[in-house]
């Protein structure tokens, strides 16, 4: 798979992801991994993580994780899509690819109540102030 690596995250994610901050589990192969959430969104999340070895492009990922303000633990698989070393640590995109529906849901009405609607557009009040 081709990674285009001239434009910024931001530019070639085609869908929208709110900013939040909550601990983040991650399991690759057999090892598991304490990571902080950067953003998170229906397609999928960045999170930072100590900056020991990097994860390859494609890995399967298995994310658990809690968001502010919901009760419960969330879980999905993806894949990594990013793994760059930022300062003292690493940055890693993961694109979801199963999340069960009561999760999406959760997931879904966070990223409402804090910026995005359910359809990936950004709210219009957050346009205005």
């Amino acid at each position: 798979m081709f990674i285009d690596r001239r434009h910024l995250t931001t530019q070639r994610r085609h869908s929208f992801r709110v900013s939040a901050v909550f601990a983040v589990k991650s399991v690759v192969g057999t090892r598991v991994m304490l990571g902080q959430a950067e953003d998170v969104g229906l397609a999928g999340m960045t999170f930072r993580r100590p900056k020991g070895s990097s994860l390859a492009l494609q890995s399967p990922v298995m994310l658990m994780f809690e968001l502010p303000g919901v009760f419960g633990e969330l879980a999905a698989r993806g894949v990594v899509v990013s793994d760059v070393r930022s300062g003292n640590f690493r940055r890693t995109g993961v694109r979801f690819t199963a999340l069960c529906p009561e999760d999406e849901r959760l997931l879904a009405e966070f990223c409402h109540r804090n910026g995005v609607d359910i359809g990936g557009e950004l709210q219009a009040a957050s346009q205005v102030a």
